[in-house]
């Protein structure tokens, strides 16, 4: 098919080749800077001499930083939070006006003066990054697009003669996909899906009762997190209520995305609703929870750091998160999710999504009463539960992926 066994092994070959090359990630998104930093750990151990940068296109990249990779160029997370070339005119005006042309234009600048040391350049999300890379690196380009699926909607042709043109390589995000793209002529193939790698369980379980139903929260790791946080709150306190009549107990996880912060958190809480902010003991702070959000008798426990023991110990997620829902889907939990406030969590975007996750995703109305009764359903259904594991496997994949793309850049390195 394409020459390339992504089963290789040729580790010894990449040390003796590969010591002097440069290699440089852009990623456009939260969870494309998750699956690139997973594929860079994997190379780096292999072949602890590559020299590898990264350049962020939204935000700060945050987990480049956090594993010690260099990162050309940060960027402050605007409003769109990536999203201000698909999220309409209006959102794509306040874009602009907040920065994004000034900061676009650094990016471009960075990369014109990283260039000539450039030797692959590896783009991580939709076209864009493939876009920049083409126009301003001119190096070797492998493609990861992590943002289209034939489940959902298949790739354009402007994106295709792109892909069949500069890219060495295309690893797509399933089987169906990368084989719709070989019928165009891409080099394309799949090895698995990054995502599942970027989970690191650590076995904690947040001091949760055996008994307990646990619902997990993805609030998303943008700033339309603050705006749509209400609605998933009040859905959580009808879900306790109707446990509790059913006589069932109800414990809830909140992923606090490192993009976001308790302030902007505790600023745009409902004052009605009276919930409030209470800081976590030390001993809790060592566990992830970094904070509780209490209203009367219901409790959420606020996380940070333990983004797959959330997911790990969850029997349902309430998700508005693109990355996020994709990996609960892979750990065989099913996810409820609804149309929100922002450019990023829209009513197309959530039924594509569906598209692509199929049943184990729950689409509802914007209605705190709409949620809770879709999570009530699931957590008192053990056939659904099991159903949505399944269908998780079906459409994810297997943890491993990350090995095996390193390979197979290895593999391109030693080529060239």
């Amino acid at each position: 098919m394409l020459g390339i066994n992504p089963n290789a092994t040729f580790i010894g070959q990449g040390k003796r080749i590969m010591k002097s090359k440069n290699i440089t990630f852009l990623s456009n998104g939260y969870g494309e800077d998750k699956i690139a930093a997973a594929i860079i750990e994997k190379l780096l151990k292999d072949i602890p001499d590559l020299e590898i940068k990264a350049l962020p296109l939204v935000g700060e990249g945050n987990f480049y930083s956090e594993r010690e990779i260099k990162v050309i160029l940060s960027s402050k997370m605007l409003p769109s939070g990536g999203f201000a070339l698909r999220a309409g005119f209006f959102s794509f005006l306040k874009a602009t006006k907040s920065g994004w042309l000034g900061i676009v234009k650094n990016q471009i600048k960075a990369l014109k003066r990283e260039g000539k040391s450039i030797d692959m350049v590896i783009s991580v999300g939709d076209i864009w990054p493939v876009i920049l890379s083409i126009l301003f690196i001119k190096k070797p380009l492998v493609f990861l697009p992590t943002a289209k699926s034939d489940y959902i909607q298949k790739h354009f042709f402007i994106e295709r003669f792109l892909m069949k043109k500069f890219c060495k390589l295309v690893i797509t995000r399933d089987s169906q996909t990368a084989s719709s793209l070989r019928n165009s002529g891409i080099k394309a193939t799949y090895v698995g899906n990054v995502m599942l790698d970027c989970l690191k369980i650590t076995g904690e379980n947040f001091n949760l009762k055996k008994d307990s139903c646990v619902v997990g929260i993805l609030p998303g790791s943008r700033n339309e997190a603050y705006k749509n946080i209400n609605t998933i709150l009040n859905a959580v306190v009808i879900i306790k209520d109707k446990l509790i009549d059913k006589g069932m107990k109800a414990e809830f996880l909140l992923s606090l995305a490192p993009s976001l912060n308790l302030k902007g958190l505790e600023n745009n809480l409902n004052k009605k609703d009276n919930w409030t902010i209470i800081k976590s003991t030390i001993s809790e702070e060592k566990k992830g929870i970094i904070a509780h959000l209490i209203s009367r008798e219901t409790v959420i426990k606020v996380i940070r750091g333990k983004f797959g023991d959330i997911l790990k110990c969850s029997q349902v997620i309430i998700g508005l998160s693109g990355t996020g829902n994709e990996q609960a889907v892979g750990m065989g939990k099913p996810v409820v999710t609804f149309p929100g406030k922002g450019p990023q969590i829209t009513k197309k975007f959530v039924y594509a999504q569906r598209k692509l996750l199929g049943e184990a995703l729950s689409v509802v109305k914007n209605q705190k009463e709409e949620i809770a009764g879709e999570v009530l359903s699931l957590l008192t259904n053990s056939e659904k539960l099991s159903k949505a594991k399944k269908i998780g496997e079906e459409r994810m994949g297997k943890p491993g992926a990350a090995i095996r793309v390193a390979k197979l850049l290895q593999e391109i390195l030693s080529n060239f």
